[in-house]
């Protein structure tokens, strides 16, 4: 086995890398039922979101990247100031836009959950994926 600093310029990308944010869990004004307007609950984000070609050398050339602290703080700074959205689904799309607006990511995964829904069930709620075109 050679030394890992002489191997390191070998390496090449096999698809896509992908970034991850999981189970980022907050409060959150959600809900459409009139239970659920004007109080808080728990919301859990799972975000993936998969780079561009060639991202390793994108991130090695110029030290531009895709953060996913960008990606935390947005969903933070919503969830505080935010107000009140109805469904899970709006909560994925604006996810998803965020994320897509860095160049450098080119498909994402949002999951949306309210863990406290159902005794029964760890979580209900939505993913969706959506690319750049």
């Amino acid at each position: 086995m050679t030394d890992s600093t002489e191997d390191r310029g070998t390496l090449v990308e096999d698809g896509a890398d992908t970034i991850l944010i999981e189970n980022l869990t907050l409060p959150v004004e959600i809900g459409i039922l009139d239970s659920e307007k004007g109080r808080r609950q728990a919301v859990r984000f799972d975000v993936e979101i998969e780079t561009v070609a060639n991202y390793r050398d994108m991130v090695r050339e110029n030290g531009t990247f895709v953060s996913y602290a960008d990606t935390v703080t947005f969903i933070q700074n919503k969830a505080q100031d935010g107000g009140h959205v109805d469904l899970v689904e709006e909560w994925a799309e604006l996810i998803a836009e965020f994320v897509l607006t860095n160049p450098l990511a080119a498909r994402v995964s949002v999951k949306v959950t309210k863990p406290d829904i159902f005794e029964d069930a760890d979580g209900v709620g939505i993913r969706i994926t959506r690319k750049r075109i």
